[in-house]
């Protein structure tokens, strides 16, 4: 049931304030010795349209009449707006407010008028470079703070998404934003991420990293702890699963926190697509251990067991009088592959497919015709490094360095020596926590209730009906 503006406009400004007391682009004006008040939020409204068409002409209206009290009636006549709306419900100017209405609330009346002040920022449609999907939004993050902002209100309308921004460095100031869904986010998360951030002391912040790194907490570890987004789709639904999301101006990616492991195999297009639900996760999960795996069984292979197959093999698949011996010729490959990815991410556009190419002869056709790499070993270092793709630009890059830890033990102690290997990273890997949260959760602890959005998609509307909650064991 809503409440009604019955009441005196300090108790109206306080049912808004506690609304939005932890919103930081909640404005309130007061106007004409506290008998008109106006409430926005300074976001997604057009300022200059506030001062023009509605302070500015009640601003004339007093000097040139020398009145001491307008009535709502005066004020439809006098405020320079399309359409107005008056209300007498709290619920429905709260509603109102984060479509980007301006509140307009007379002391001693029973209604308030709701004026038309939106101002969406729109933005061309720019493929996300990092993040590309086959279908769904492709609007990304831009470094401006404010516009930002006004993409997440324009797509989440409610008056429960809170934008805390506060102000760090000592040199050079610069807002950081914390972003959540009061009743849906995890107190506890909450409470860790803003203390974690209070605790950020520098002289600047021109990095996200330097945030990320706060988040995280100590100690320092090599597995990702928050997520890196710059598409907007993927963070908005973030945050309408109870996460928290941290923006900073002058960074065009949203930090995201609580992350998990599984978090890294999802894709925005396993909620755009009918097709591969079942299957694109579990290839995604198959190719990332393949990644780290293939390099270290090929070199585990070729010392310890080459001898148990036919000569035609051992010279098909093995060394064959290679200039380079196999350990040497994988660790090189594995080395020029990640250059390669790194020039290819880096370099200008029109030189890409040059360096490609170039690549393709040196590394490939002109090494194995001198006879310096085995054409077996390109295939494995290119297929691993081929995989790792499938997860390499969804920030899980520390994890795939694990390739070389599989490496060095394989061929140093033969293939049993991947599940000693793989029992010390679960078990280390088990007692991290993002923010509090279990690291490999929902597999370890176990929750059931939560495998419907792990190595499949489960059903849409079942997951968007279903609240989302951490397993939180501090």
């Amino acid at each position: 049931m809503s409440h009604s503006l019955n009441q005196s406009s300090h108790n109206i400004s306080k049912q808004l304030n506690q609304q939005f007391e932890m919103t930081s682009d909640f404005e309130k004006r007061i106007i004409f010795k506290g008998k008109i008040s106006i409430f926005y939020l300074n976001t997604i409204v057009d300022k200059d349209q506030i001062q023009s068409y509605i302070i500015e002409p009640l601003q004339q209206s007093f000097e040139i009449n020398n009145e001491n009290k307008l009535s709502i009636q005066q004020i439809k006549t006098i405020v320079n707006a399309a359409s107005l709306k008056e209300t007498h419900s709290v619920e429905e100017i709260k509603q109102a407010l984060v479509k980007g209405n301006t509140f307009l609330f007379i002391e001693g009346e029973t209604n308030g008028l709701l004026i038309p002040t939106t101002k969406w920022i729109e933005r061309g449609l720019e493929e996300t470079l990092g993040e590309r999907a086959i279908r769904g939004p492709a609007i990304g993050f831009t470094e401006n703070l404010t516009t930002n902002i006004n993409i997440l209100r324009r797509i989440i309308q409610t008056p429960e998404l809170t934008i805390d921004t506060k102000t760090y460095g000592t040199y050079s100031r610069t807002d950081v934003s914390v972003i959540y869904i009061n009743h849906l986010v995890d107190q506890s998360i909450l409470q860790k991420v803003q203390e974690r951030i209070s605790n950020i002391n520098v002289d600047y912040i021109l990095a996200s990293r330097i945030v990320e790194d706060a988040i995280e907490g100590k100690p320092k570890t090599f597995a990702n702890l928050v997520m890196i987004k710059e598409r907007v789709d993927t963070t908005t639904s973030a945050l309408l699963e109870g996460k928290v999301i941290v923006l900073i101006d002058g960074s065009p990616y949203a930090i995201i926190s609580p992350t998990l492991f599984v978090d890294f195999f999802q894709s925005p297009d396993d909620f755009h697509l009918k097709t591969g639900r079942f299957v694109n996760r579990l290839i995604r999960y198959l190719g990332f251990m393949l990644s780290i795996l293939i390099p270290g069984i090929y070199v585990g292979l070729e010392k310890f067991h080459s001898d148990d197959y036919s000569k035609k093999i051992q010279k098909d698949v093995f060394n064959n009088g290679e200039v380079l011996p196999t350990f040497w010729e994988v660790f090189i490959l594995l080395i020029l592959f990640r250059i390669l990815i790194d020039i290819g991410s880096r370099a200008p556009k029109g030189t890409v497919i040059i360096i490609t190419l170039l690549a393709t002869i040196v590394i490939g056709e002109m090494s194995v015709s001198a006879k310096l790499v085995h054409p077996a070993s390109l295939v494995a270092t290119g297929l691993s490094t081929f995989l790792s793709t499938l997860v390499i630009y969804r920030g899980q890059t520390a994890l795939l360095s694990l390739r070389y830890v599989y490496f060095i033990t394989c061929y140093f102690f033969g293939l049993p020596s991947i599940m000693v290997v793989s029992t010390i990273l679960i078990l280390y890997l088990v007692q991290l926590k993002s923010v509090g949260v279990p690291y490999l959760s929902p597999l370890i602890p176990f929750r059931c209730d939560e495998f419907q959005d792990i190595f499949f998609r489960g059903n849409l509307r079942k997951l968007q009906n279903k609240k989302h909650e951490f397993p939180n064991t501090e």
